[in-house]
């Protein structure tokens, strides 16, 4: 098993698994956000592969600048595949983002997820993260 930086030919895994998160993309979909994430430096994304190098979990981190704070790094996106989670994947890939994010000058690592989500918000206070404040997020149709 090891984690590597994600690349073009991951779209259709990395599509797949994220419909287990309630998503619909498609390798189509996903391709050109795979593409802009290798050509910006403040983004990486890592993929995690079994013993028959096949994808079962990916996460993506960028380093998020505001004009009222200093930078930080937030987990834009992690999942780990249903049949293989309690394994310690999703702690591998977290402690990669935090490796990156030190790497960048980087002193804190946010991750937003929804409160529906109960599992997912265990799983990362199990790791340490602490619950910071809660929040709406608005959209608009432009």
């Amino acid at each position: 098993m090891q984690i590597r930086p994600i690349q073009e030919q991951d779209a259709t895994r990395v599509a797949e698994l994220a419909t287990q998160l309630g998503y619909k993309p498609t390798a189509q979909t996903v391709k050109p956000n795979i593409n802009a994430i290798l050509e910006n430096s403040a983004h990486q994304a890592f993929v995690y592969l079994d013993e028959q190098d096949q994808v079962i979990g990916w996460v993506h981190v960028f380093v998020a600048l505001r004009l009222g704070s200093l930078p930080f790094a937030e987990i834009s996106g992690v999942v780990v595949d249903g049949e293989t989670q309690e394994q310690g994947i999703g702690r591998a890939l977290v402690k990669h983002c935090k490796h990156w994010a030190r790497s960048r000058g980087v002193a804190h690592l946010r991750v937003r997820c929804d409160v529906e989500r109960e599992q997912a918000n265990g799983f990362y206070e199990h790791i340490g993260f602490k619950l910071r404040k809660d929040q709406h997020v608005y959209v608009r149709e432009l």
